[in-house]
């Protein structure tokens, strides 16, 4: 009677990286250097992170004085008062190139992820350790 028992395993080195508002790893939020440093061993998602998140800030620095003025002008004129056509038209066009600077940005950085992710992926090492009683008698073997 030949019996063996069996144990496949796959590890990897890296953590696999999510984006939910953020780049987490296991959870815990990142900031831009710790992702830098998780990523700095893959060049190509850590330069599509690092255009990604310039588009971001850039995004953030137009969309957010922008929505004020916009704000500001719309106030005014719930007010009553008089509003300013050219604060109105340069608030929202503003506001709107920001955010769709600002949200192409943010598809680059959930892009490099998951970049990051699949060559995390295929550098999994798997291995299978066997052990039990064979014709000769009790065998171990491993398979990488």
């Amino acid at each position: 009677m030949i019996a063996s028992i069996a144990i496949c395993a796959s590890v990897s080195a890296q953590t696999e990286l999510t984006y939910k508002n953020g780049v987490l790893q296991n959870g815990t939020k990142l900031n831009a250097e710790q992702v830098r440093a998780v990523m700095s061993g893959n060049n190509e998602a850590l330069e599509l992170y690092n255009s990604g998140r310039s588009l971001f800030v850039v995004g953030q620095v137009i969309s957010y004085p922008c929505a004020a003025m916009l704000g500001w002008d719309l106030g005014t004129r719930l007010g009553g008062g008089n509003g300013s056509g050219t604060l109105l038209a340069v608030g929202a066009v503003g506001t709107a190139v920001g955010l769709i600077i600002g949200a192409s940005g943010e598809k680059k950085i959930k892009n490099s992820v998951s970049l990051y992710n699949l060559k995390t992926r295929s550098n999994l090492v798997s291995y299978q350790v066997n052990f039990g009683f064979t014709q000769t008698g009790v065998g171990l073997s491993v398979r990488f």
